[in-house]
């Protein structure tokens, strides 16, 4: 239909064409309202794109304070052919930063933010914050599983945040009948930490995420081979590295790549089969490192078959794709046959060897592949990817557990999610060798979603010739997360074993406080210069750049740790207390004591770079 509009002659002609336009705004405007579903709940507007044969029923949930729970029920008569969209505004005020699971996206608010999540990678959330680290929205959604987009732009013209929510279903989740997930909105004037807590306990209490039972184990310091032998190793090296570690009170080895070649060219070729070529006597090997008092842990890249692996011709034709790069293929988990013989794989060594624990690396290869994954064939018993990895993860640790209750597990950011929770029970941080300030960032973006979880830093190592309170930074920026290191103990100099030695004590004297107590980072948007955790009586904060604001004294044992190269940290006494100060160098040197009185206000404890001062 072709509307024209001629100039008006008259006023008679001029209201006669008003009209005309007026109801063309409002046929313009039914139009779209008819292309998609708006509902109001509290402050918030939804509005929900249509489908064609999809009707969607949503209903809300408000709890006292600030959560709201936007819950939508999708229905469809043929299949689910689009992404599914939520989308809302929200105004723009006294938000400084938001906060997400991927640290490679930038923390300041700007226009065009948009976070993926999968099953496993990353996590459905954001969080936005004040300057002061105050919450101001938080919004996740309960669908962990599928590939989702979480966006929060800025509307110039307005100083309006256009919000949205897509879930993208793949496989045989399209053509299922129904589908419904819910969208968590907190915008409680609370601790940007407790809002994303919040996320994590809601998460952990659903059934489709419940977490896994931590062992004791889960939350002690390890060595690794990695960075300090990549994949040339043999077992005299090894064993000698258990000894001297476990004097230090480490408690378990994690043999990295390596173990199942002799080639140490790098790459992975040479994976997939997981026979011991290196460490020919697996089970004998295993044995000597528990007679040294360690556990034994180690390493399987699950979706990898190399090109050089015996079984590649078998699963040449059951793989998702193909890194040249890496020299592997990426194994297809739709396929039974792919996880029996994974799986498989695993119980044989466990009960073998009997091993301690898996690192597990590598499973967001199964999800990371640009465009859609190839229609899995006839034997396939699943057309989702994500429903493979699960049920692929799934078997992995029931079997797992059900041969040995507190095998230990561990997977490697960014697969740190809700859903990875259920399968492992220690997280690491990605690699980032010889870098403590990407340590401190992602062993405190892990912790503020892992609830009970073990957290680890990735492995821990320096170069030699560092001074030692520049090496001991390494320790410092990860202290409150499970230490892993990797340095040879035998070729550090000895200033830097002491310093080893010393931390590594503290720690173990102080682990409840550290990775159990109640933790806060403040500044996400500046990279956490203060990182704190306190736990009944005791506070235990590091400082890691020079201060504009003094730490607040408020328990009776505060431990204050200066992880930086610049002497002296700024402190804060309350009212009426007083305190005693013994501080120490990186070796464990005492090297004065203090008094701090009570009503003296600020205070600048000398400190050196990299040392400690322990208040009572």
């Amino acid at each position: 239909m072709k509307i024209t509009i001629s100039k008006p002659k008259s006023k008679k002609c001029f209201r006669t064409n008003h009209a005309l336009k007026l109801l063309l705004l409002i046929f313009c405007f039914l139009v779209i309202q008819a292309d998609a579903q708006e509902y109001q709940a509290d402050a918030f507007k939804f509005t929900v794109p249509k489908q064609e044969g999809v009707s969607v029923n949503i209903s809300h949930e408000q709890f006292p304070g600030g959560i709201l729970l936007l819950i939508c029920r999708f229905t469809t008569t043929g299949s689910f052919k689009n992404e599914i969209n939520i989308k809302w505004s929200s105004p723009l005020r006294d938000i400084t930063g938001i906060w997400t699971t991927n640290a490679n996206e930038a923390r300041f608010m700007h226009a065009g933010l948009k976070v993926q999540a999968n099953l496993a990678s990353q996590a459905p959330v954001l969080a936005m914050y004040n300057d002061a680290g105050q919450n101001r929205l938080t919004i996740a959604l309960s669908d962990a599983f599928h590939k989702t987009v979480l966006s929060a732009g800025i509307n110039e013209d307005s100083s309006v945040l256009n919000c949205s929510a897509g879930i993208e279903l793949t496989g045989e989740e399209r053509n299922k009948k129904s589908y419904q997930v819910t969208l968590m909105l907190n915008d409680r004037d609370e601790r940007y930490e407790d809002a994303l807590h919040q996320v994590a306990a809601w998460w952990a209490a659903m059934p489709e995420y419940h977490p896994a039972v931590i062992p004791s184990a889960a939350k002690q310091p390890l060595y690794s081979t990695w960075y300090s032998y990549h994949q040339n190793f043999d077992e005299p090296m090894l064993l000698k590295e258990c000894v001297e570690a476990r004097k230090l009170g480490y408690t378990g080895i994690i043999v990295d790549d390596g173990w199942q070649t002799a080639n140490h060219s790098g790459g992975y070729g040479f994976t997939g089969d997981w026979k011991p070529e290196r460490l020919v006597h697996m089970a004998d090997f295993v044995k000597k490192v528990h007679s040294t008092g360690m556990k034994c842990l180690i390493w399987y890249s699950v979706p990898f078959m190399g090109y050089h692996a015996e079984a590649y011709s078998r699963f040449e034709n059951k793989v998702l794709y193909k890194s040249d790069r890496q020299s592997t293929a990426i194994l297809d988990p739709r396929y039974p046959e792919v996880r029996k013989f994974i799986v498989e794989r695993y119980v044989q060594a466990l009960r073998s060897w009997k091993l301690d624990g898996f690192k597990l690396d590598f499973i967001d290869s199964f999800t990371n592949q640009s465009g859609d994954p190839l229609v899995a064939g006839k034997e396939a018993d699943y057309q989702s990817v994500y429903g493979g990895v699960d049920a692929l993860m799934s078997e992995i640790k029931n079997t797992l557990t059900t041969i040995k209750p507190d095998i230990l597990i561990e997977f490697r950011q960014s697969y740190t999610g809700p859903a990875m929770r259920k399968y492992g029970n220690m997280f690491r941080a990605g690699d980032c060798a010889s870098a403590a300030l990407t340590n401190r960032i992602r062993i405190t973006d892990i912790r503020l979603l892992a609830g009970e979880t073990a957290v680890h830093s990735d492995m821990l190592t320096w170069n030699y010739e560092d001074k030692p309170d520049v090496a001991a930074l390494q320790f410092l920026n990860v202290i409150f997360s499970v230490p892993q290191l990797s340095v040879r103990l035998k070729d550090i100099p000895a200033s830097h074993l002491n310093m080893v030695r010393f931390y590594t004590h503290y720690w173990l004297k102080n682990k409840d406080v550290l990775v159990n107590g109640k933790f806060r980072a403040y500044g996400p948007e500046m990279n956490y210069p203060i990182l704190s955790s306190e736990k009944e009586s005791k506070l235990i904060a590091a400082i890691y750049s020079d201060q504009s604001k003094p730490l607040l004294l408020n328990k009776p044992l505060v431990d204050i740790i200066n992880g930086k190269t610049t002497d002296g940290v700024l402190v804060k006494l309350m009212k009426g207390r007083s305190y005693r100060a013994e501080i120490f160098d990186c070796e464990g040197k005492k090297i004065r004591v203090s008094k701090l009185k009570a009503g003296s206000g600020i205070w600048k404890l000398n400190i050196p770079p990299s040392g400690i001062a322990c208040l009572w």
